[in-house]
């Protein structure tokens, strides 16, 4: 056993075992700047969307410091509307671009396994645009203020994000039918 330990040592890497170094966020949010209300251009699949079919948006409120109330809103494949709400909370209080979600009811706040990671790892100087994603990789959004983004400003940052190590092969752009 002893003899395999060096050559499993070396094959770790190639197994894609290996942990990949977290994705890199961005030096600073302006907290205040990033509040309201932001179209979903793009998203890896997840859990939450698992029934959205077009039109969704995330609208953000302050509600402390560190604390911001989170609004999914999305229509499914029979034209009906979702809505859930949740709450942020900031866990990197110097670049405000670390934060926390969670969707599940408050009395299990306490748990950590109902938060999730939410890093901003792009966002445009004026804040029409940004992407953000969690550390595991699993999940990633494009956002943008508006409807629509330009397909050069989309592909950077699909560029950006594979640079990252996510998975871009499985990003499903959204249907924005609402202008």
């Amino acid at each position: 056993m002893r003899a395999l330990a060096p050559l499993l040592l070396l094959l770790l890497p190639l197994s894609g075992l290996a942990q990949m170094r977290e994705p890199v966020a961005v030096d600073h949010a302006d907290v205040n700047r990033f509040m309201g209300q932001w179209y979903e251009i793009a998203r890896l699949p997840n859990r939450l969307e698992r029934d959205c079919a077009s039109d969704v948006t995330s609208t953000y409120e302050r509600r402390a410091e560190a604390a911001i109330r989170v609004t999914y809103v999305c229509r499914n494949s029979d034209g009906g509307e979702e809505r859930t709400q949740g709450v942020a909370r900031i866990r990197d209080m110097a670049s405000h671009a670390k934060l926390e979600l969670r969707f599940a009811p408050l009395a299990l706040a306490w748990w950590p396994f109902v938060w999730d990671d939410w890093w901003i790892l792009e966002l445009a100087p004026e804040y029409t645009h940004m992407m953000v994603g969690d550390p595991s990789r699993q999940t990633l959004w494009i956002f943008a203020r508006t409807s629509e983004m330009d397909d050069t400003v989309y592909r950077e940052l699909v560029a950006h994000a594979a640079a990252q190590g996510y998975d871009t092969q499985h990003l499903v752009r959204t249907p924005q039918t609402r202008r």
